[in-house]
């Protein structure tokens, strides 16, 4: 969930402020392509914006620094051809193959050429020569075998396009994302930018193997979550919510029961024993708080655990599920103050 923040403010706004037009986002992720790298992904570096092709012009045309070609499209949410642009990118991507390596070096101005130069003489690369040589070769190995990164990058994303961007990159050898970018007001000219990835590629495995019904509850909740808070998928069933500055072993939790998708704290009781005893507390509030529940559950089991859970039942709109799990996630105050307290 790459960030970068523009300017020295300090106060962060709670809504993202709208960008003017597709071009004001295009241009920040032309000079900022760390806000387009997923988790072990290889960094990223701009070629060119405007990238002509014979169908159109791809927004940005970037690779990493193994030499893999990205090709990446931006559009926000508000404008009507959101939905055209899936199929945009995929025309980009097949267009983008039947290049060879020169052509695409003399469609970019020479700024590929350069580019492959300037990563082979960066600091602390002994032999530059040989990296070049390499690099070099990795990109034409990568366009021989149709091996282009393709991303989508929005404000906002609608659930359709979810659905229908996840079915194309689950059922296909592309490596397709769909990525989302946020900016929050720091200040009078100051911005924090947040990206986070809706639909990634090989970087959570787990992810693809989750029935839709929890994905689309989990994409949910990531257009509505604060910044603090990120999402990974741990098992088939299960994907975890942590809470930047907190232990691995406090976190919330979205789980997959078949019939039913419930949320949830999980607690370490032997290492948070003070956070554990609260859940009894919370349990009650909760019940008062959040409704259309099948059953909450505490339970404590013998390796160490401690859960909460609010269980909902296959009727229950995804929607629903995933505002209750914002408003379970504002309950991080008072477990952060525990944990400020010692011995969690």
């Amino acid at each position: 969930m790459p960030a970068i923040r523009i300017g020295e403010g300090s106060e962060l706004a709670q809504q993202p402020e709208p960008f003017r037009n597709e071009y004001e986002l295009q241009e920040i992720l032309a000079e900022h392509p760390v806000l387009l790298v997923d988790r072990d992904d290889s960094a990223l570096v701009t070629i060119s914006r405007e990238f002509p092709l014979e169908s159109g012009f791809a927004d940005l045309f970037l690779i990493d620094s193994n030499g893999l070609p990205v090709i990446v499209e931006v559009n926000l949410a508000r404008n009507e051809e959101s939905r055209e642009i899936v199929g945009r990118l995929c025309d980009y991507l097949s267009a983008m193959q039947n290049l060879t390596p020169d052509e695409v070096n003399a469609r970019s101005g020479g700024l590929l050429e350069e580019t492959f130069r300037s990563m082979a003489g960066a600091e602390g690369e002994e032999n530059p020569e040989d990296r070049l040589v390499q690099v070099k070769s990795n990109f034409a190995s990568h366009m021989r075998a149709g091996q282009i990164r393709g991303i989508i990058v929005l404000d906002a994303a609608p659930d359709d396009l979810i659905r229908e961007f996840s079915y194309l990159n689950e059922h296909s050898d592309l490596d397709l994302r769909l990525l989302v970018v946020e900016r929050y007001r720091l200040g009078r000219n100051e911005y924090f930018y947040h990206s986070r990835f809706l639909v990634s590629g090989e970087a959570e495995p787990e992810m693809k193997r989750q029935r839709l019904r929890l994905r689309l509850t989990v994409e949910i909740f990531s257009k509505m979550k604060l910044p603090v808070f990120s999402t990974r998928a741990t098992e088939k069933e299960n994907v975890r919510v942590y809470r930047e500055g907190w232990p691995g072993e406090v976190h919330y939790v979205f789980s997959d029961w078949q019939d039913s998708i419930s949320i949830g704290i999980q607690v370490n009781h032997r290492r948070y024993p003070k956070v554990a005893g609260f859940l009894p507390e919370l349990r009650e509030h909760l019940s008062a708080i959040i409704s259309k529940t099948q059953r909450v559950d505490l339970a404590a089991d013998p390796s160490g655990w401690t859960r909460l859970q609010l269980f909902f039942g296959e009727e229950i709109d995804p929607y629903w599920i995933a505002q209750s799990m914002v408003r379970l996630c504002k309950t991080e105050r008072d477990v952060s103050t525990l944990l400020l307290e010692g011995s969690g």
